[in-house]
């Protein structure tokens, strides 16, 4: 009897990880996810080692060369201080992928629960929730986000938080409407008429159950917050001196003087970044949707 009940356990584990094993080569086979993973992982990498492989300081001051179009020694051109445009493109996406991937996380984390609790408990609860919902939805998220960086300070966790505050009640709104299906269904009823605790059901049932719209809506946070951080930076908040968007800031009293390479190449990088996450969270949707 042991032997036949660990081989029901092996045999259930096993098909466990066949499935696991079939939904990533399905996941991986989305031209858009494969196109999108390719682009999101050679800038994420790019930009937290490429500190190691510039051929310049990407902050070297060279005033003898400013403004020198792309070539063999310099591949973007230079900018006005003379520093290397390809070096700053290079490592300038670390400040924008720490903030879209630290507020991709906290928005999935924090809409997700709020969503689910929102959904399953109803009544007064869900009322109040929906309301802050509204509200934080009608704030100019740019607006907001720079009075706060104001009064507060211009740093990368203050980006990370006012981004991630802004962001959450879509993915809640989501979830909410996912849950309120779900805990209609026979395996959640049953459940609690067994007396299970509401916090059982969520973390047991509805999350479980719902983990997909996390991880798809995950990838577009993440490319929003990328957006969101460059729009800051472009104006002035940057919370580096390296940064795609604070490159763009400083290069646009320049680009009518025809030094097009100083804005080009990092607007390119902040675009194709944020396609990227986009991409990914949008093969994501179709697989686990189809």
């Amino acid at each position: 009897m042991v032997e036949q009940l660990s081989g029901k356990i092996g045999f259930k584990y096993l098909s466990t990880h066949i499935k696991t094993l079939n939904l990533i080569i399905k996941i991986f086979k989305n031209k858009e996810f494969l196109i999108g993973f390719i682009i999101a992982s050679f800038f994420t990498i790019i930009s937290f080692i490429g500190n190691y492989f510039v051929p310049y300081n990407p902050n070297s001051i060279n005033l003898n060369q400013p403004f020198l179009p792309p070539s063999w020694s310099h591949l973007f051109g230079t900018d006005y201080l003379g520093r290397d445009v390809f070096s700053r493109t290079m490592v300038g996406g670390t400040v924008s992928i720490e903030v879209g991937l630290a507020a991709g996380l906290l928005v999935v984390v924090i809409g997700g629960i709020i969503g689910v609790f929102s959904g399953y408990y109803g009544g007064g609860v869900d009322i109040l929730v929906q309301r802050i919902v509204d509200i934080i939805l009608a704030l100019p998220i740019i607006v907001f986000v720079l009075v706060l960086l104001t009064i507060i300070n211009s740093s990368t966790l203050t980006i990370i938080i006012a981004v991630s505050f802004l962001s959450w009640p879509t993915l809640a709104r989501i979830v909410r409407s996912e849950t309120l299906s779900l805990k209609e269904k026979e395996f959640i009823l049953s459940e609690k008429l067994a007396g299970a605790s509401g916090f059982h059901i969520i973390f047991k049932h509805l999350i479980p159950n719902e983990i997909s719209s996390f991880i798809v809506y995950s990838g577009l946070a993440i490319s929003n917050a990328i957006l969101v951080q460059a729009a800051l930076a472009y104006l002035g908040f940057s919370g580096s001196s390296v940064s795609w968007g604070f490159d763009l800031y400083m290069a646009q009293q320049y680009i009518m003087g025809g030094y097009w390479w100083i804005m080009f190449f990092p607007g390119l990088a902040i675009t194709l970044t944020a396609l990227g996450f986009y991409l990914i969270s949008e093969g994501l949707r179709k697989v686990m949707s189809g």
